[in-house]
């Protein structure tokens, strides 16, 4: 038996030169088969790894989208509050406006009344004087009028501008009430001052 083995084994030292043995073919087809199976199981596995890789790459892509989609969500719900504080912002505009012209309303009343009481109740204290005052309190007292009337027409200059603009800017802006007040209050002064003007 051992001739048998022997047998097939080269006798030179050069390995080159000797032929070809059975079991060195044997060997060789035996890597060969090897190497063919294992580089298919090895195929098998790298494209399994890279079908588990690309399903964890659509379930990232997923969350992605899921997370973009929340983004734009919060950025449609900031933009909403935007809106409405921007809305809220215009409004507080308009309401000081309106307060501001209603601080003018009540100085020019205050002045107009004041005046006017002025004229009524010194006309009566110094009636039986005869010699005249630089400063009567028929003077004084129209002078008051007139300044009352003043300031608030030039204040409803400036609210009418004013107002004029931010409805330029904000279309949906309520009308303004006090403006309304204030042209009623600019007539009665322009009666009361004419009143006293023409009164001798």
């Amino acid at each position: 038996m051992e001739e048998d083995q022997n047998k097939d084994i080269p006798k030179s030292g050069n390995l080159e030169n000797d032929k070809v043995t059975d079991i060195q073919k044997k060997i060789e087809e035996k890597i060969t088969e090897d190497e063919s199976l294992g580089g298919e199981a090895l195929s098998g596995e790298l494209s399994k790894d890279r079908t588990h890789m690309s399903e964890h790459r659509t379930r990232m892509s997923e969350h992605r989208t899921g997370l973009s989609e929340h983004r734009t969500e919060l950025s449609e719900h900031r933009t909403d509050l935007s809106d409405t504080r921007t809305d809220l912002s215009y409004q507080r505009t308009a309401l000081s406006y309106e307060r501001t012209l209603m601080s003018w309303i009540r100085t020019a009343i205050s002045l107009i009344s004041f005046g006017f009481t002025i004229y009524k109740v010194f006309e009566e204290l110094y009636k039986d004087e005869t010699h005249p005052r630089l400063l009567s309190p028929r003077k004084v007292g129209m002078l008051m009028i007139l300044f009352g009337f003043i300031g608030l027409l030039f204040a409803q200059i400036q609210h009418n501008i004013a107002y004029k603009k931010l409805k330029a800017e904000y279309p949906q802006i309520q009308k303004s009430l006090s403006s309304v007040l204030s042209v009623l209050i600019l007539v009665f002064g322009l009666i009361l001052f004419l009143a006293a003007l023409f009164r001798q």
